[in-house]
């Protein structure tokens, strides 16, 4: 995906992949800015699909995981996960493979798991479950700032005209505005 830019900026290169720019940024839809925030996440560490959405502060967890579902495999897909450190449905084995590679905190699942908690080949009869109390990812400063450039190039929601909604106040029989 390329990060054109309108116009001219004093941005060097690096802040502009990192969107540490935000003078000049291109105009993201929702599902561009969320697969940019998962690009943000460094391997061995994980995030939700409502954290992403807290990130961005816009959508929620379905969101995310609609916009994920888009995403390639040029995403790390892997590090944005369900609630509870589960890896997005269908793909755990897929997902395993990277965890192990980039030495992600694992677990078992003490209690029964879940009835889609995925296998784990290592620990026959195991399930395995992200460990997102050492896993997530909480970005630094550096980090955030990035993140906050995504979100200040997220394209606003479209939002219905006011006279459709009815903005203005109205007035009750008793004067008082409600």
């Amino acid at each position: 995906m390329s990060r054109e830019t309108a116009g001219t900026s004093s941005c060097d290169d690096a802040e502009q992949r990192n969107f540490g720019c935000r003078r000049n940024c291109r105009r993201l839809d929702y599902s561009e800015a969320v697969l940019e925030v998962a690009r943000l996440v460094p391997a061995g560490r994980v995030v939700t699909y409502g954290d992403v959405a807290e990130l961005l502060e816009a959508g929620g967890p379905r969101q995310v995981g609609a916009a994920m579902s888009r995403g390639g495999d040029d995403i790390p897909w892997w590090r944005v996960l369900r609630a509870g450190g589960l890896p997005p449905r269908g793909l755990a084995e897929r997902a395993l493979e990277h965890y192990l590679q980039e030495r992600t905190p694992l677990r078992n699942a003490v209690r029964p798991p879940p009835r889609y908690a995925p296998r784990n080949p290592e620990q026959p009869g195991g399930t395995f479950i992200v460990d997102l109390e050492i896993a997530r990812w909480v970005p630094g400063e550096r980090e955030f700032e990035a993140v906050e450039g995504v979100r200040a190039c997220l394209r606003p929601a479209t939002m219905p005209d006011s006279s459709v909604i009815g903005t203005e106040m109205s007035v009750r029989s008793d004067g008082l505005e409600s």
